[in-house]
């Protein structure tokens, strides 16, 4: 691999790490809210996150066990934490799915 190409792949690698740990950070904070909502919409694109990977982070962040743990220390007493970002996986699912079932009717009408 060149050197070019290594310093690209670990360009990307600390993309995905920033990505990850504010995301991770912005759902130990609190539910998901406007603020985490603008934060997340300005840094997908400085850092390039295609909506596949943010929806993957997302997964990730709704299915982490010790994150979940952290989140219910911190908010003792408050139930149904992770409902708001649960929701918003939904809906950038359905967004994604959308999306490919117009590119795909985009692709069969362009071929016929």
């Amino acid at each position: 691999m060149s050197t070019r190409r290594k310093k690209r792949a670990e360009l990307r690698a600390l993309e995905c790490l920033a990505y990850s740990s504010t995301l991770s950070y912005l759902r130990a904070q609190n539910d998901y809210d406007k603020e985490a909502k603008c934060i997340i919409e300005h840094i997908r694109p400085l850092l390039n996150i295609s909506s596949h990977r943010h929806l993957a982070e997302l997964k990730r962040l709704i299915n982490d066990e010790e994150l979940e743990r952290l989140v219910s220390l911190k908010h003792v007493g408050e139930s149904n934490l992770k409902h708001k970002w649960v929701e918003l996986a939904e809906k950038e699912d359905e967004d994604a799915k959308s999306n490919n079932n117009s590119t795909s009717i985009k692709k069969k009408f362009k071929g016929s």
